[in-house]
């Protein structure tokens, strides 16, 4: 079975950009428990780093989940 961050990083970055519609799942799933983990914050970071361009949002994204993370 393939490891979780590998097959989002293929959806997330497919295009090189990531969109608010992709930024919006996964705060969707990041979040739904209300906080992060130290390895969805990242994993995060690394699709940011790897991105060839990205929307605002992510920076928002990774700036939330800092706040909750645990």
């Amino acid at each position: 079975m393939a490891e979780w961050r590998q097959v989002a990083k293929v959806c997330a970055l497919g295009d090189g950009h990531i969109s608010i519609k992709e930024v919006d799942i996964l705060r969707a799933i990041i979040l739904a428990d209300g906080s992060a983990n130290k390895s969805e914050l990242e994993f995060l970071r690394e699709i940011k780093a790897e991105a060839r361009s990205s929307v605002k949002a992510l920076d928002d994204l990774i700036a939330d989940c800092e706040k909750v993370a645990r």
